[in-house]
């Protein structure tokens, strides 16, 4: 049976206008991640701002960012087994090699994004390379935002 991780910010991110990584997910180069499901939540307060964009990405860490705070990964499913990974949330400095997989609009005024992979057609990372999967937000307005990451080892 597969372990499953769950990963998130553990405080409210605060996105000013522009670009910032959220949550990114760093693997080893002795295994690759899967990710199962991903949420990205939003407390703006104007009706009228225009949707922020969600972006799902893998990165080669090559300009990895800085992150500003911890995040927290937790065990959800299977026997114990050590995640294995870094995780960095709310960055202060973006990276420069992403590779966007997937992106969204999601409104700013309280809009929710939850994201469920189909079983076999995981989004993940390059096996046998210290790369990352994360979700960066682009913002027009100052926000708070939070998010979360189900994964497994691949």
């Amino acid at each position: 049976m597969d372990q499953v991780y769950s990963a998130y910010n553990p405080t409210a991110f605060s996105a000013a206008t522009g670009a910032k990584t959220l949550i990114k997910i760093i693997t080893p180069t002795s295994f690759n991640i899967k990710l199962h499901e991903f949420g990205v939540f939003f407390d703006g307060v104007t009706s009228s701002a225009v949707p922020a964009t969600v972006d799902l990405f893998i990165s080669d860490e090559t300009s990895a960012g800085t992150s500003g705070v911890t995040g927290t990964i937790t065990q959800v499913k299977g026997a114990t087994l050590a995640h294995g990974c870094t995780i960095g949330t709310n960055f202060t400095a973006e990276g420069t090699t992403y590779t966007i997989l997937r992106s969204f609009y999601v409104p700013q005024f309280m809009g929710s994004l939850i994201i469920q992979n189909p079983l076999g057609l995981e989004d993940q990372t390059p096996a046998g390379l210290a790369d990352s999967i994360g979700i960066r937000v682009n913002t027009s307005a100052t926000v708070n935002v939070k998010g979360y990451m189900k994964f497994s080892r691949g």
